[in-house]
């Protein structure tokens, strides 16, 4: 479960983020990591997050710290199999990383965003790249967020909150 206060201060956070579309006013909570099924009896699933990252490593890192904190965890390893893996699956949020094989995050983001149906999903920009090119590129692509590598897992839960409707 996800219980975040949006009035927290990203400056004493040390890793860098943008929030570029989504916000919340001061005092929202973000309640929990699940939705909730089309009947009212099922227990609620928990969010999906598509991890894109080319690196095993980081992304069985990412795996379990989120699957850890009640987030069902699906991968793709390259931006083709990216916009494939959103397609089919339909995440609540996808993690990308910005330098991937065959098509990079960037242009991942844009296809998904040019299907109309994913235009909702939250989209989170992940890189070793500090520049600011990196972040216009990536923010004008879509994503809704940008935080450098490495990963304050504390840290993206809360932005998380503070992005989900």
């Amino acid at each position: 479960m996800l219980k975040t206060n949006c009035a927290s201060s990203s400056v004493a956070h040390a890793t860098p983020a943008t929030v570029h579309r989504r916000g919340c006013n001061e005092g929202h909570v973000a309640q929990e990591t699940t939705r909730t099924g089309s009947n009212n009896n099922e227990t609620p699933a928990p969010l999906t997050v598509l991890v894109v990252e080319d690196f095993e490593d980081t992304r069985a890192l990412m795996r379990l710290e989120l699957e850890q904190r009640g987030f069902r965890v699906i991968e793709a390893t390259d931006g083709e199999q990216a916009v494939e893996m959103a397609t089919r699956e339909r995440p609540d949020i996808i993690i990308m990383d910005i330098g991937l094989p065959l098509i990079d995050g960037i242009e991942a983001t844009r296809r998904i965003r040019g299907d109309n149906s994913m235009r909702d999903v939250l989209v989170v920009a992940l890189t070793a790249h500090h520049e600011t090119e990196y972040r216009a590129q990536a923010l004008a692509a879509g994503c809704d967020a940008y935080l450098t590598k490495p990963v304050d897992f504390d840290w993206l839960i809360d932005l998380l909150g503070r992005l989900l409707p």
